[in-house]
């Protein structure tokens, strides 16, 4: 642990130790003297890179997610792209210390109380946590890992598990499915929901797969419940549960997981007759149809997930200058949102 620090962070009367990584000496450098960099191009790189992420990490705190797509968002994370998709920083402490500075600013938030509506996390990847009143539901939340290493320590992501009330699992991939994480939520007493295929020993899990669509009411530790519809997806031939929940106070969520699949859509397109009116769908940015599949949900609010998967090559590290060029082409409210940032609905 030579290599982190934690610092203090008080908000609401609550205070919290954040897990952060130490800066290198590299950031020390005195930029301003003449030649420091000669000759040290690494050096020069690395230092360059906390100063790209730091800015970054800046603007979207400055700028916070708001539908369409702001100028001054399009930038930002049109240059995390950039970032992302040079391999050289994968792992790095620029990139660590961004990252770590992201998903802390949910664990902050997460310990605020919502007063009303409903909050919307994205911690990293297609792991989100919704958050009412009365209630917070975690969905394909993982630590995240990148050329083996993994990204967010343990003792962060149990922050967040802490402030959950129960984790849905879409399918058996390991960028959406943490047995760790789950692990986490289950000595906790708190629910796991997942497809029949992934983790079958384990019986603490919730397996749930149908061929066709079920409701079910699941029971949170508070005594609270949530009402669940879950439609029999893919992605390609791999079981995909799509999931559609209820909160208490009566706001509808579709997290749809990595579906993608061309018989699916026979039905997704008609989707809507058979669920609540939709606040929220989350759907995976490289979705079959886009379009089609927004608009088979006919959602109030579209929230993208997936981008920069850093666990794939930079070819498939889908990126949000992408996602920004679908989603302009759809008809309804949509939000992009980076690693560690979060929008509350208040109607």
């Amino acid at each position: 642990m030579k290599n982190f620090f934690y610092t203090l962070i008080c908000t609401g009367g609550l205070c919290l130790f954040l897990f952060m990584p130490k800066p290198v000496n590299a950031q020390a450098t005195n930029a301003g003297e003449e030649g420091a960099f000669w000759g040290k191009s690494e050096a020069y790189l690395h230092n360059q890179a906390f100063h790209m992420f730091g800015l970054i990490d800046q603007a979207l705190t400055e700028n916070p997610p708001v539908t369409g797509a702001p100028m001054a968002r399009k930038l930002a994370l049109y240059t995390l792209d950039a970032m992302l998709h040079e391999t050289k920083y994968d792992n790095s402490e620029p990139f660590n210390h961004f990252l770590l500075s992201r998903v802390n600013k949910v664990v902050a938030d997460l310990c605020e109380p919502v007063s009303e509506g409903m909050k919307i996390y994205k911690v990293y990847n297609d792991g989100f946590v919704v958050r009412t009143p009365s209630a917070a539901i975690a969905f394909d939340l993982v630590r995240g890992s990148c050329n083996g290493q993994t990204m967010i320590p343990d003792s962060l992501i149990a922050r967040i598990v802490d402030q959950c009330d129960a984790l849905f699992i879409t399918h058996n991939h390991g960028d959406h499915g943490d047995p760790v994480v789950a692990d986490l939520f289950l000595k906790a007493g708190k629910p796991v929901i997942a497809p029949t295929n992934l983790w079958e020993k384990n019986k603490e899990v919730q397996h749930l797969r149908f061929e066709q669509p079920v409701e079910k009411q699941l029971t949170l530790g508070r005594g609270q419940s949530v009402a669940v519809k879950i439609f029999p997806g893919h992605q390609s031939e791999l079981i995909n549960n799509i999931y559609v929940v209820t909160m208490p106070e009566k706001q509808t969520i579709a997290h749809i997981g990595d579906q993608y699949n061309k018989e699916d859509m026979e039905w997704i397109v008609d989707i809507h007759k058979e669920i609540p009116s939709l606040d929220v769908l989350v759907v995976n940015c490289w979705t079959h149809r886009m379009n089609d599949l927004v608009e088979g949900f006919k959602p109030k609010l579209v929230v993208t997930g997936h981008e920069n998967e850093m666990g794939h090559t930079i070819d498939h590290r889908e990126a949000f200058w992408l996602t920004f060029q679908k989603m302009e082409a759809i008809k309804r409210d949509y939000l992009v949102m980076g690693w560690g940032e979060f929008y509350q609905i208040t109607k």
